[in-house]
């Protein structure tokens, strides 16, 4: 289940522990889920807690199974809020009414919102629950034809006592009791039940549900809750096993036969890997793992049954009490057997606390012993092929005893037990080398990573000497069989005289003597038939032979002939030791070495790991060995999946493998962690003390901007970022699993989520607004906007010394600064803007599913701010600062000056602004503003859509009446000004909400146009080669009316690019497509005319401003939102529009001239409502992209100009 989702899962689970934490209705009193174990960073964290907050809102209709009984009870208790409001709410207005009806919708929505997101989620664990009862279904129907001898020729009994029949069956009944196990563990019985109840209300009306019965029964809670500490978090604590492992048992007579095989045999006969007595609890580990799961399913024996339980103490748990389970959890004997008498009265025989201490220094020696003999055998040119080959036994022997007491020291050091741990664990005054050999013999943890570390090394080098060996064993053979017999040949040549220089007589007995040798040893050959025991036979009197000739008088003499046949002999004895080398030694160092038991635990020393290479990055290079112990822990799950060359061994080694490759990440952190806080402080310098130097400078002032200080410091600052970088980049390419690990790209990995987070921190921290909707003022926005500019710059000058800084040292590290920077700004603001997004959307992206978040370099997400709680990140607080700052209740947009001002003039937002912003977050961050923009400007149509329909339909027939009292639009109708005040005061109530949707869309559509100009200049200027070619393409897809080759994909980013290099109009852009409204222009023709009369015309600015200040309203941003309604629809809808204001602009024309010439005192007023009519109608047609001839269709020419002279 976890290779399958891995992150959306921690997510999906906060949920369901949240409500438990958050004490729902029916939630079972306890604490908190321990979560998974991991190895998280700072930002992998952060998300974690800002995911348990958002999980909270979904407590509500989370149920446990307290569901089932009165499942309409519960349903209804969902309004259960609202009833409590309606009871507070005794005056039972129609505003308490809206408010609880407006909470029940809310609270379905969301219920829908975690139904569509997480379908897949709660489907995939009701799957995981039902497997789990069909395997134990599965392994008692292979029991019972077993017993009633459908395979014929076997029993039970009779597979037992097969090899591997014993060992299977053993493990089939374990692995069932370690699902059951984890279960508990990783989802605790109240979160199971809230899932499951989670799938059957949501999912069950077009899900499976008859298999409801059975997964409720494996799946109630045994009312034991998990501990509220996670501070070993990989150690199993107690639960209810007897209630959990009876309601599907396995047959008592299985499970007798099963304990009876373990307790006397050795199933997996590892006696050569551990052939000492002393050994035997090491050698049987896996067996007395297997034998505490098993004896759950029989509590009998652990309640009564004293006597074997003696036994089992005695050969299994004599020398220790905590034991490994499964991958890396781990369970303490003396609380877990605490509960059963019998099983507590044999430990308690062997865990007093003399014995206790007894272990605890014999392992602390054993420590010490062994060191001593690791320092020795790691001295560099000690580890030679010869030398390997004459002390193979002492070098296993020294890994034994070396594994031994690493395996030990490591579980036990996580005993519960207080009075154990103050042993195993007792502290050291002063900080050693070796453990402390006196006293308390306190072994600390910096002492159990050297010898893990040394340990490791030796492993490596080992295992590769042996495989070294096995492969050129013949050419060994043969080599050293060459020179044997060359030197009998010499030898023979020797006694005959003829040498020169050789001053000896000649002797034909030693001749013939040396040459029957040679013969001898040429006659050995490799791929003789003879068994290698012959053979060696043979060598052995070869040698023999060798050492009586000495004993002759003229060969004891020449101490010439004596070295000869010394190295002769040992040519002979290193052929037969090469010989006797094979595959069961790897194997052998296989079981030997195994950690499988401290993948978890491992993840406690990761600190000291780290304190180790920051005082000496050379400590780097002990680490591929390290890395490679740690993935012996690989081959058990997949054991016996490999044997079956089953296709699914491939994906689960994978996932181990990414998770073992995960924890060398983490390992190796230290070192892109180091190196980053050298850049910051690199980056601080370059910002802060180096002076810009400019492109003239004159020469009396050149030694003030040399600064050799500070470069100076900034060449040491390079120089130790090298240092860190030689000692990971010295590491060999690694296979762990399935993957493979190469140290520049961890090293590049580090350095990418260090910048990250650092980046990420930066732009959360600055990016942070004081802006209170309900008590702004003018002065408090001008002071504000003022205190936002100086966090836009702060931001854009920090994040150029980090760039400066990447470029600066990207030789040293090997790496490609710039582009890691554009990369992984790009990430971060395209992350940030899909995550502000998903406020908008009913299926969320999550972190799971989304393109720009990475386990590795993982994005990290911060806890809304209290000042803006509708933001999810800066991204929507830049956007909501955006539109705060513009807000057309205390500014005023003007086109012609591009920006929005004041009513004093000052400009509060314009291009320099949206510059400046493109400065602080980049060409990627301000196409993200553009995008949440879109969604804003989306949210508001579809808002202004629902109101249309459910309130505006209402009023159809009077829509309608109006329509037809305005045909046609060219005539001007009778009694039209009654029919615009009776119309007018008939839709008042709709126009408050279309004054909202219009100024906000237009206010959106606004900020779209500057952005889309800031970035088509900065094209300009960065990159006019690639707007041109962006720019031909965009023109040659609408000329042609071809799409691209690659489909849908390479035309979202052709128009991904068009925006980037500002290309195209935002006021052209479709939002949404939708059915047609009906009587929409007629009602926005009395919009206008509502409205019309709160402005005037201000020639500053070229625009409509409003006439009383502090009023929500503002020409522009008006006409664009109304502009880009109407965009949405087909463009009669804008014909009909221009239409009836045509009609509404004549009819004023002749109001306006009866009334003059009657000298009445509205005509003032008329006319300046008739000119602002004809600006709304000239600017609409302006920023619409219309011709003047589409307003001289419904105005005449002459009137238009007729009115521009109106005073």
């Amino acid at each position: 289940k976890q290779g399958k989702q891995g992150g959306s899962d921690n997510m999906f689970l906060n949920m369901f522990q949240s409500s438990m934490i958050g004490g729902s209705i029916g939630s079972v009193s306890g604490g908190s889920a321990t979560p998974t174990s991991s190895s998280s960073t700072s930002s992998k964290g952060k998300n974690a807690r800002n995911d348990m907050e958002e999980a909270k809102k979904y407590v509500p209709f989370l149920f446990d199974f307290s569901y089932l009984h009165n499942p309409e009870e519960w349903e209804a208790s969902l309004a259960l809020p609202t009833a409590v409001t309606t009871a507070t709410a005794k005056d039972g207005t129609a505003t308490d009414n809206a408010n609880q009806e407006r909470e029940t919708e809310n609270l379905l929505e969301l219920e829908r919102e975690f139904a569509v997101n997480h379908r897949q989620s709660i489907e995939d664990y009701y799957e995981l629950f039902f497997a789990i009862y069909n395997y134990q279904r599965d392994l008692n129907q292979f029991v019972e034809d077993l017993t009633k001898g459908f395979y014929i020729q076997y029993t039970v009994e009779s597979v037992l006592l097969d090899l591997d029949g014993r060992a299977l069956l053993c493990e089939a009944v374990w692995l069932y009791g370690v699902m059951l196990i984890l279960m508990e563990r990783l989802l605790p019985g109240p979160v199971r039940e809230r899932i499951i109840i989670a799938y059957f209300r949501l999912f069950g009306r077009d899900g499976d549900i008859s298999r409801i019965d059975v997964i409720c029964k494996l799946c109630k809670t045994t009312g034991v809750s998990p501990p509220t500490s996670a501070s070993q978090r990989s150690h199993k604590y107690p639960m209810d096993e007897e209630k959990l492992f009876s309601r599907y048992p396995l047959p008592v007579d299985l499970i007798r036969n099963v304990v009876g095989c373990l307790i006397s045999d050795d199933i997996y006969q590892q006696s050569s890997a551990f052939p000492n007595i002393d050994h035997r609890s090491i050698r049987l580990s896996r067996q007395a793992s297997m034998l505490y799961v098993i004896l759950f399913f029989d509590p009998i024996v652990l309640r009564e049954e004293s006597a074997k339980l003696r036994e089992i103490v005695d050969k299994y748990f004599h020398d220790n009490w905590v034991i490994h389970i499964y991958a890396g959890m781990t369970a303490d004997l003396s609380l877990e057997w605490s509960r059963f008498p019998a099983a507590k009265s044999a430990l308690d025989n062997v865990l007093e606390m003399d014995n206790v201490k007894r272990m605890h220094i014999h392992n602390a020696k054993l420590i010490g012993q062994c060191m001593a003999e690791l320092r020795a055998y790691l001295t560099m040119g000690i580890l030679t092929d010869s030398f390997v080959l004459d002390n193979r036994h002492d070098l296993l022997n020294t890994l034994r005893r070396c594994n031994i007491a690493v395996r030990w020291r490591v579980l036990h050091r996580r005993t519960s037990n207080a009075n154990y741990y103050s042993i195993v664990c007792a502290t050291v005054e002063k900080a050693s080398t070796d453990p402390k050999l006196e006293g308390n013999f306190a072994v600390n943890d910096t002492h159990v990573v050297s010898l893990i570390l040394l340990t490791s090394q030796l492993e490596m080098q080992l295992k590769d000497s042996f495989r070294d060996l096995i492969q050129r064993k013949e050419s060994i053979w043969i080599g050293c069989r060459a020179q044997a017999c060359t030197m009998m040949t010499d030898l023979a040549e020797y006694f005959k005289g003829d040498q020169t220089l050789a001053r000896v007589s000649r002797h034909d007995g030693l001749i013939q003597w040396f040459g029957s040798m040679a013969g001898e040893i040429r006659d050995l050959a490799y791929e003789s038939g003879d068994h290698f025991t012959v053979t060696g036979r043979k060598i052995q009197l070869c040698v023999q032979a060798l050492e009586e000739v000495e004993q002759y008088d003229l060969v004891d003499r020449d101490v010439q002939v004596k070295a000869f046949l010394h190295e002769a002999r040992g040519m002979l004895l290193q052929m037969a030791r090469a010989v006797g080398i094979n595959e069961d030694i790897c194997d052998d160092i296989r079981w030997i070495s195994d950690m499988s038991y401290g993948v978890e635990s491992m993840k406690s020393y990761v600190q000291i790991i780290h304190t180790r290479i920051s005082k000496d990055p050379s400590n780097v290079s002990l680490l591929q060995g390290f890395f490679l112990k740690l993935s012996s822990s690989l081959d058990g799950p997949v054991e016996r999946l490999k044997q079956l060359n089953s296709p699914e061994a491939v994906r689960i080694t994978n996932y181990y493998s990414s998770q073992l490759v995960a924890f060398v990440r983490n390992v190796l952190e230290i070192v892109p962690v180091s190196v980053f806080a050298i850049m910051v402080q690199m980056s601080d310098i370059i910002e802060r003390r180096l002076q810009r130097l400019p492109l003239k400078v004159q020469g009396d002032k050149l030694i003030a901007y040399a600064q050799l200080g500070e470069r100076y410091k900034l060449a040491m600052m390079a120089h130790e970022i090298s240092i860190f970088a030689d000692g990971i980049l010295e590491m060999e390419n690694t296979v762990i699993g399935g993957a493979q690990v190469n140290p520049r790209k961890l090293l590049d990995e580090g350095l990418r989520k260090e910048l990250v987070s650092h980046v990420s921190e930066l732009l959360n921290n600055l990016l942070q607004f004081d802006f209170s909707a309900s008590s702004e003022t003018v002065a408090s926005m001008i002071k504000h906007q003022a205190t936002t500019m100086r966090s836009l710059t702060s931001l854009s000058g920090r994040l150029e010394g980090f760039q400066v800084a990447l470029e600066c040292v990207e030789d040293y590290v090997c790496m490609h600064g710039l582009k890691m920077w554009h990369e992984e700004l790009s990430r971060i603001m395209n992350y940030n803007v899909e995550q502000e997004v998903n406020k908008y959307l009913l299926k969320k992206v999550l972190d799971a599913d989304s393109n720009f978040q990475s386990d590795i370099v993982p994005i990290p997400r911060f806890p809304r701010t209290q000042n803006e709680p509708s933001c999810i990140n800066f991204m929507g607080r830049i956007v909501s600062m955006l539109v705060k700052i513009t807000d057309a209740q205390y500014t005023t947009y003007s086109i012609e000056k591009s920006g929005w001002f004041m009513s004093d003039g000052s400009e509060v937002c314009g291009l320099k602004t949206v510059a400046l912003i493109r400065r602080a977050i980049g060409v990627y961050g301000l196409t993200g503003v553009d995008r949440l923009l879109c969604y804003r400007i989306l949210h508001e149509l579809h808002r202004f859509v629902k109101f249309f329909r459910t309130n505006v339909s209402k009023q159809g027939v009077l829509l309608e009446q109006l329509r037809d009292e305005l045909f046609p639009e060219w005539k001007t109708p009778k009694s039209a000004v009654a029919i615009y005040a009776s119309g007018s005061k008939k839709t008042e109530m709709l126009m408050l909400p279309m004054l909202t949707c219009f100024r906000r869309v237009g206010q959106a559509q606004l900020l779209r146009r500057m952005i889309r100009f800031e970035l088509q200049r900065c094209a300009r200027v960065d990159a006019k080669m690639l707007q041109h070619t962006v720019s031909t393409l965009n023109a040659s897809l609408l000329s042609e009316q071809h799409p691209l080759e690659g489909g849908s994909e390479d035309m979202k980013n052709t128009c991904d690019m068009s925006v980037a290099v500002g290309i195209g109009d935002p006021l052209g852009t479709i939002f949404m497509k939708t059915d047609p409204l009906e009587g929409l222009p007629v009602l926005m023709l009395f919009f206008v005319i509502t409205y019309i009369p709160k402005l005037s015309y201000n020639p500053t600015f070229g625009s409509l401003s409003k006439v009383k200040e502090g009023y929500p309203i503002d020409g522009w941003p008006i006409i664009a939102g109304i502009s880009t309604l109407l965009r949405q629809f087909h463009p009669s809808y804008a014909k009909s529009f221009l239409a009836y204001v045509g009609q509404f602009l004549r009819v004023s024309v002749q109001t306006y001239a009866t009334r003059r010439q009657g000298k009445n005192e509205d005509a003032t007023r008329l006319a300046a409502d008739l000119k602002n009519s004809m600006v709304l109608l000239e600017q609409f047609c302006d920023i619409g992209g219309l011709s003047s001839s589409a307003i001289y269709e419904h105005v005449p020419q002459y009137v238009m100009e007729m009115c521009a002279d109106l005073p």
